[in-house]
């Protein structure tokens, strides 16, 4: 079994961004784990990557998750090379309708407009993410799966579910090793699910090689704790702020500070993790929120 790791740039006409890393797997059936966004430029780098692999066909895609990065030229290569695309069954929605990775938008609307933030920035938000998703091309044909189980020559190919970053992230297994996305990554990772996060990185430790889909691969043990020891760094500082009580937009200023305010887009993220991190701090009881603002009830986890 041959595993290659290929790293997709990040196209420059969307400015700047992230490299992500898909992984071929090459055996008696031949997979690739996700595809990195789209551009007429990385559709010629990764077709003149895989004709140096020898690679003619591919037999599966397996997307990681629903995002664009991850996606984004599955519909490319279904059509040169013939795979199936899979994608867990939680998912699926975003490949049927992109304007459902942005519903965590919606439905936290009115808890952003208490946080502080005004009706004008979050029009601006969202309509520069619908100006992007429209120029989407999305698979023409994909099938769910809640668990996968692939025989791939003398190996065994399975998912494992992780959610947090998504509801449908997955990981895929072969061996000690794991595939697993945006689950982890070195430094930080984008959040919907506090709570859910922390479970899937206990599930990750059990491997020895654990390929992330951005910045360092592999990553060992050792890297999800201290991705672990950052998140709990997260809690504690914002223990700390909302002594006295504070707004949502004054706690993502305070954390991620104002240059995340200079790209609209950008900013959505930062307010989703900290969206996540006091949801799970006020189940916990650790804070409470009175009115608009998040006030911590502890000095310490």
């Amino acid at each position: 079994m041959m595993i290659t790791s290929i790293t997709i740039p990040f196209p420059e006409h969307l400015g700047k961004g992230e490299a992500t890393h898909i992984y071929l797997i090459k055996n008696e059936k031949i997979i690739l784990i996700d595809t990195g966004l789209d551009s007429k430029e990385n559709r010629i780098f990764i077709k003149n990557k895989l004709k140096e692999l020898d690679i003619s066909v591919i037999d599966y895609i397996l997307l990681t998750h629903g995002h664009l990065d991850h996606f984004g030229l599955a519909d490319y290569l279904q059509n040169e090379f013939g795979a199936e695309i899979l994608i867990h069954k939680l998912d699926k929605d975003k490949l049927e309708d992109y304007r459902n990775a942005i519903k965590w938008f919606d439905e936290n609307y009115e808890l952003i407009i208490e946080g502080g933030y005004s009706k004008e920035e979050i029009s601006e938000i969202k309509n520069k993410l619908i100006s992007t998703i429209e120029m989407i091309k999305l698979p023409r044909s994909f099938k769910a799966y809640e668990n996968l189980r692939l025989v791939i020559g003398e190996k065994v190919l399975t998912s494992i579910h992780l959610p947090g970053h998504t509801q449908g992230s997955v990981g895929y297994s072969i061996d000690d090793k794991i595939f697993s996305g945006d689950v982890a990554i070195e430094g930080s990772t984008a959040i919907e699910n506090f709570r859910k996060e922390i479970n899937s990185l206990q599930k990750l430790k059990f491997f020895n090689y654990i390929y992330p889909s951005h910045r360092k691969t592999p990553l060992t043990r050792s890297d999800i704790e201290k991705l672990e020891n950052h998140f709990i760094d997260r809690l504690e500082e914002i223990l700390k702020i909302t002594k006295n009580g504070m707004k949502l937009k004054d706690i993502v200023r305070k954390i991620y500070g104002e240059k995340i305010y200079e790209n609209p887009i950008r900013a959505l993220i930062p307010i989703r993790q900290v969206i996540s991190y006091l949801l799970y701090l006020e189940e916990e009881g650790y804070v409470i929120k009175k009115g608009y603002l998040w006030i911590s009830t502890k000095e310490t986890l």
